[in-house]
């Protein structure tokens, strides 16, 4: 089993950017450094192992990939700045982490909470046309371009060491850790939660010593950081189905002929669906693991959260993202 600090703490403590980038270009073709901030141990990197091998397989050892996992050559901002920079070709975040660039902020939408009815929405949406001009614009103002979104995480839900959670008015008065996301923010200053941006790392301590009561995030991370130990209620409440996101330097991506890059996109496609096969794996045993530590689960009314958040990013309109851009890709669910 993972721990707390192998995990995920790679994805928010920084590790100095590795040796300086090298990339093979034989006449027979070429290597791709794709540097990652997740462990070998972790979900995300099944799909790297995939991808690496059928590139390399669909292209006859032309175009080799040489993953570095677990923030070998830097963690996720040293990754995105490499990416700028070229000194990393490519790697593998959450769609958020654009957020940082310019150009990305718009991409900020993916965390609206109840933007997307299932996993399967969210990962058709991200790889729609309204996306791709999220991307384009992307990789016009920042060098870097997101190609693919394949490999589904945890739904998120909310975990606390106070009480079971079934409605809306349960969250008030919880202190709740939070990444640094607007849209989430806003969703627990709705509910009449405290929302605390703190460290992944540092969650499990702030549980332990009263000073945060849960936190929102996937069973995945829950179990990566065992924050069941100290929090022992957990709800599916499922307000954001997050999709990791392949990225490239623009520049190389530009190099690479047309079938090469469609070579390169169904290997996304198919290391994404082993992730998220890997997911669900352990989604499964998580709740095993949960109740195995006296975890109270709770089944959550959704609809009442549905109702309660569903306009609750309205002021990011016209401001982060453009005005109507949530309607529209709701348009596009059942």
């Amino acid at each position: 089993m993972l721990t707390r600090r192998s995990a995920f703490a790679s994805l928010v403590m920084a590790a100095p950017l590795a040796a300086p980038w090298i990339r093979t270009a034989a006449a027979q073709g070429r290597e791709l450094r794709f540097g990652s901030p997740w462990p070998t141990t972790s979900t995300p990197h099944v799909a790297l192992v995939t991808f690496a091998r059928e590139v390399e397989q669909a292209t006859q050892g032309r175009i080799k990939v040489r993953v570095f996992p677990d923030s070998q050559l830097g963690d996720i901002q040293a990754l995105i700045n490499g990416l700028q920079l070229g000194t990393v070709d490519m790697t593998y975040l959450a769609i958020g982490n654009a957020g940082v660039l310019r150009g990305g902020g718009a991409l900020n939408v993916a965390y609206v909470p109840y933007l997307f009815n299932t996993k399967q929405d969210a990962e058709r949406i991200a790889n729609s046309p309204v996306f791709r001009e999220l991307y384009d614009t992307l990789a016009q103002q920042s060098g870097a371009r997101i190609f693919a979104v394949h490999g589904a995480r945890s739904p998120r839900g909310l975990q606390n060491s106070k009480r079971a959670v079934a409605k809306p008015e349960d969250v008030r008065g919880l202190r709740i850790r939070i990444p640094p996301i607007d849209g989430l923010r806003l969703a627990f200053e709705k509910l009449g939660a405290r929302p605390v941006v703190l460290g992944l790392g540092d969650t499990y301590q702030a549980i332990s010593r009263n000073q945060v009561d849960g936190h929102e995030n996937g069973i995945d991370a829950a179990i990566g950081y065992k924050w069941y130990e100290v929090a022992k209620h957990w709800t599916q409440t499922s307000h954001v189905f997050e999709t990791a996101a392949f990225y490239a330097n623009e520049k190389l991506w530009q190099e690479f002929s047309p079938a090469d890059r469609e070579v390169i996109m169904e290997a996304a496609r198919k290391g994404g669906a082993d992730m998220t096969a890997a997911t669900e794996d352990l989604d499964a045993k998580g709740l095993e693991t949960f109740r195995a530590n006296g975890v109270t689960i709770t089944e959550p009314d959704i609809q009442a959260f549905r109702i309660t958040l569903r306009d609750v990013a309205a002021p990011l309109e016209g401001r982060v993202w453009p005005e109507g851009l949530v309607a529209r890709l709701r348009a596009m669910q059942g």
